[in-house]
């Protein structure tokens, strides 16, 4: 049998074709978060999204080409500079997501605009993450509201993610903190966890029952942290002050 050699002209070992093609900016996620937003998006196609941390842009435009409109928020000013004349329905705002956010969710809700998708991908610190979510919790879905939380196989920022009560919050449906793995050692960091997508529903409807906090892929979290720098590191955080008192 002779095998026809076009069939493998395309096969790429690096980002699929599509994502290439269709999304050109640089974006930190992995194929199968890729492919995963991407799917998301063009299945929700929210009115109203936001977009927690920016950098290059390459998730947002994915946000930007399935929603009606995008507010994206960073910290660094210089990402509105290079990134605004990419996009015509996207409104940035610079500033701590800490201040930026609580507001934005108040004016969506006084003036009964749906808020369908969230996008968390800023401060990593164990506050920020939870400071985030949080603040994106307090907004009362008036369909539903998918929010997808990046790096959730990272341990700070997984901590943040379950130090959130979830049952306190009668419109959340669904909370899986490994909706899709995250990575070992990615791009050459030595013992590290990173990516993964924690993935929140909330609906108008108010929940019957208890809310179960899914962990699908927790004993590969578990087997992946004992084995990384993020144990060790936890483990000899005691000694922080003692190395203080040294120096000094």
């Amino acid at each position: 049998m002779q095998i026809d050699k076009d069939i493998f002209k395309d096969i790429d070992t690096g980002i699929p074709n599509f994502i290439e093609n269709d999304y050109p900016l640089d974006w930190s996620m992995t194929r199968n978060e890729s492919y995963c937003l991407v799917k998301l998006l063009e299945k929700i196609k929210p009115k109203i999204a936001i977009e927690i941390g920016v950098y290059n842009g390459g998730s947002l435009q994915v946000l930007s080409l399935n929603s009606k409109k995008v507010y994206a928020i960073d910290i660094d000013p210089s990402v509105k500079e290079r990134l605004k004349n990419n996009f015509n329905n996207v409104e940035f705002l610079i500033g701590d997501s800490k201040i930026i956010v609580p507001k934005l969710i108040k004016e969506l809700q006084k003036n009964n605009e749906s808020l369908e998708f969230a996008l968390i991908d800023g401060d990593h610190s164990e506050l920020g993450v939870k400071s985030d979510l949080e603040n994106i919790l307090n907004y009362t879905p008036l369909k539903s509201l998918n929010i997808i939380l990046h790096d959730s196989f990272n341990p700070t920022c997984r901590k943040g993610m379950k130090s959130i009560n979830y049952n306190n919050n009668e419109h959340i449906h669904y909370v899986e903190l490994d909706y899709i793995s995250g990575v070992y050692e990615p791009d050459g960091l030595k013992k590290e966890m990173w990516g993964g997508f924690a993935h929140i529903v909330l609906l108008k409807d108010i929940r019957k029952g208890k809310l179960l906090v899914h962990q699908s892929q927790e004993k590969i979290f578990n087997i992946a942290y004992l084995h990384s720098k993020h144990f060790l590191q936890n483990k000899l955080r005691f000694l922080k002050p003692i190395i203080k008192l040294i120096r000094k």
